[in-house]
């Protein structure tokens, strides 16, 4: 059995490397089919694994993503849906109701309207105008899988895949912001725009194939019920995609749903006294003190792994799912290289802190970004202390204040 997977496989990454030598897509259509009827997806998922450990840059891959999934299309094993994913409120559920909308609004309105648009309908325009800002939303809809179950994916081994289509997903973004600012122009370029609505077209459809039909699948043979929990439970931090908010949802078995530890031993975990250079702090003091920090802290400890999250305000949305994780899945490939530098420099005590401070448009708010390393006192590293803050009220404070509201 295991000498068939592996033929199997090889049959796989032959296709995947003449693809990547230039290949011509109808030979290697011809080619899977002469070998194959059906694969899992699995199968797929890991050759391009073994892609990348041949060397291949998982940024390089992204071009090839779509090529794959055309030449797999029609014949991915159907292991059938878990039951619990077509239960309205549950996150699986709402990413296909999402992606159905999704797609909706590209099929029936965005390339109808181009259609209309290129064959002299003026008044079109208007209407691919606002289609483009809806499907700008799609947004929300990336960021609650890039934030929270591609962390479920690294968790569990699968890491090829969440690189590949986060960075798809931030190639869809900037297309359609181009597309935006093309047609937002007072007489924009017929060919131009129409070229770009298809091109974003083809990707967002692309994606949504690849999240019901590899992502999901895929994730289904490893994720627990407290993993989909967190989901759910992180979900409304950043929002849905062109639909309303979703039921709740709890798993359906009391005993599968997550429980917060017995009362008696969490009273005894809460009296633990902590003693520290200046005073001391039971660990329920502590907890409800790091929980009202007026900025977000993140603790990197020193194998690279994200080790804790804390304080009140939510500048970057982040899941559970990611405790654990090494910190560079939670990046894109070419954000990696930035905080390697970062954390090697900690380690090898070449810097102790960096800062970094910048107003991105999306948020409209001042970010103020501070990276410490932090060592015991033997001097040796034991990770890196991100503080992140909204500076914003703090910058534009004018004058005094001294008295009491």
């Amino acid at each position: 059995m295991t000498n068939i997977k592996k033929e199997r496989q090889n049959e796989i990454l032959k296709i995947l490397h003449y693809i990547q030598n230039g290949g011509d897509f109808a030979t290697a259509k011809k080619m899977f089919k002469d070998e194959f009827d059906q694969v899992d997806v699995s199968e797929i998922t890991d050759a391009e694994r073994e892609l990348i450990s041949q060397g291949l840059d998982p940024r390089e891959i992204q071009y090839l993503c779509n090529v794959h999934a055309d030449v797999f299309k029609g014949s991915i094993k159907d292991n059938g849906d878990n039951p619990d994913f077509s239960i309205p409120g549950h996150p699986v559920h709402t990413i296909k109701l999402e992606n159905l909308v999704i797609s909706s609004l590209i099929n029936d309105a965005l390339l109808s309207d181009l259609k209309k648009w290129t064959a002299g309908d003026d008044q079109a325009l208007a209407k691919i105008r606002q289609e483009l800002h809806d499907l700008a939303t799609i947004d929300k809809h990336y960021r609650r899988k890039e934030t929270s179950i591609f962390p479920i994916m690294t968790k569990y081994g699968i890491t090829a895949p969440p690189k590949v289509m986060w960075g798809v997903d931030d190639k869809i973004r900037k297309l359609i912001k181009a597309g935006i600012d093309l047609a937002d122009e007072d007489y924009p370029q017929h060919q131009e725009l129409s070229s770009l609505i298809e091109e974003v077209s083809h990707e967002v459809l692309e994606m949504v194939f690849k999240e019901e039909k590899i992502m999901i699948p895929m994730i289904d043979e490893v994720a627990s019920v407290e993993d989909w929990y967190n989901v759910k439970q992180e979900e409304a931090d950043i929002g849905y995609t062109l639909i309303q908010k979703p039921m709740n949802w709890k798993p359906k078995l009391a005993d599968q749903t997550p429980q917060p530890p017995a009362a008696a031993s969490l009273n005894q975990l809460s009296s633990l006294v902590l003693n520290f250079k200046e005073g001391s702090l039971n660990l329920e003091q502590l907890n409800a003190i790091l929980d009202l920090l007026p900025f977000a802290i993140t603790f990197v400890d020193s194998e690279d792994k994200v080790a804790y999250f804390g304080g009140a305000a939510k500048i970057f949305p982040h899941s559970k799912n990611v405790i654990g994780n090494s910190v560079y899945s939670c990046h894109l490939p070419e954000s990696v290289p930035v905080v390697k530098r970062i954390l090697d420099d900690f380690r090898n005590n070449k810097k102790s802190s960096y800062e970094f401070w910048f107003t991105p448009k999306m948020l409209g708010q001042t970010l103020y970004l501070q990276y410490m390393a932090v060592h015991n006192q033997a001097g040796e590293y034991l990770g890196c202390l991100e503080v992140a803050q909204n500076i914003t009220k703090i910058k534009n404070l004018k004058g005094e204040k001294k008295k009491l509201d």
